[in-house]
């Protein structure tokens, strides 16, 4: 006869258990905080704590996740602080769950300067949002070398290598600027929805 077992365990306020992510028959779930993020086996039904990479030591503020998404049964994660940088790191989670390890080494300079648009000269050079672009979804295909990334920059969608970060343009996309400049999370959230049919079309020369 199979129990149904109750086990209490605390996490941080900030704990995003409205938004797990299944990969391998686990469920994970990021926290706000170091420390805080969990992931749940479904057959073993055990909840465990995620280790995460460290927080920057003069971050005063809640985890910056720019991505975290699965493919072909793995998980990444990419977290951008200050100061805000086209160059960053997409981490991979260990197979068994010690750590996360540099998977790919990211640089935008060479697209930035394809679209110089993707900086906003009208901000802060220091602020977070300095660089305008987001990630609908990495996508690991069963010959590595041929994995990208699909990126969001201001009106168009772009296919980015991650072996060797050359670039296309997918499509483009109808964005009113005076909304991106006044909330860009509300134009990423205006595509997220249909993101997974972008990356299945075919690149524009």
């Amino acid at each position: 006869m199979i129990q149904n077992r109750t086990i209490p365990f605390l996490s941080h306020v900030n704990t995003g258990f409205g938004g797990g992510l299944f990969c391998n028959g686990t469920i994970h779930w990021l926290g706000a905080y170091n420390n805080t993020s969990f992931y749940f086996n479904v057959e073993d039904e055990e909840l465990r704590d995620l280790p995460m990479p460290p927080i920057p030591d003069d971050w005063e503020d809640l985890r910056r996740v720019l991505y975290f998404g699965e493919s072909r049964n793995h998980l990444h994660l990419i977290e951008i602080y200050r100061p805000p940088t086209s160059r960053f790191s997409v981490y991979e989670v260990e197979s068994d769950y010690s750590g996360w390890f540099v998977k790919y080494n990211i640089n935008l300079d060479p697209l930035i300067v394809a679209y110089p648009g993707m900086v906003r000269t009208y901000w802060d050079p220091s602020d977070l949002n300095y660089y305008a672009f987001s990630i609908f979804y990495i996508v690991r295909e069963a010959n590595d070398e041929e994995s990208y990334m699909v990126l969001h920059i201001p009106e168009k969608a772009i296919r980015y290598s991650l072996k060797d970060g050359s670039f296309k343009k997918i499509c483009d996309l109808d964005a009113n600027e005076a909304e991106y400049r006044s909330s860009p999370a509300l134009i990423l959230l205006a595509y997220c929805c249909v993101g997974e049919f972008i990356q299945t079309l075919s690149p524009v020369s």
